[in-house]
């Protein structure tokens, strides 16, 4: 048992507060999630598993690829291509998250 002090009232307390283990991963999982930092992270995987589902030759004519917020921005220079990737959103949204492991990819914007 340790003892801390607290400020109540106006005075200095001390109070006793249980230890509890908890495991590294835990503790970084919760520090990612309460300091907004995990969303972030999530983007730059979802970014960077793009070459892997999309292949070398996709990621290759892909002209810039982002995800903020749930949400994947592909710009293309190739117009036939533009209209193959807008027709193929759902698709490319499920591919990304299956790869993914999880609900990452909520729409996908092709410019």
């Amino acid at each position: 048992m340790s003892l801390r002090k607290t400020f109540e009232g106006g005075r200095w307390l001390r109070s006793s507060r249980k230890k509890e283990a908890v495991s590294l991963g835990d503790a970084l999982s919760e520090w990612l999630k309460l300091s907004g930092h995990g969303a972030k992270m999530e983007d730059a995987q979802a970014e960077a598993a793009w070459k892997d589902v999309m292949g070398e030759a996709v990621s290759r004519k892909t002209r810039f690829i982002r995800v903020r917020d749930g949400v994947l921005v592909i710009e293309l220079d190739s117009g036939p291509m533009k209209e193959e990737f807008l027709m193929a959103r759902t698709r490319i949204r499920t591919l990304m998250n299956e790869h993914l492991g999880r609900e990452a990819i909520r729409e996908v914007v092709v410019r």
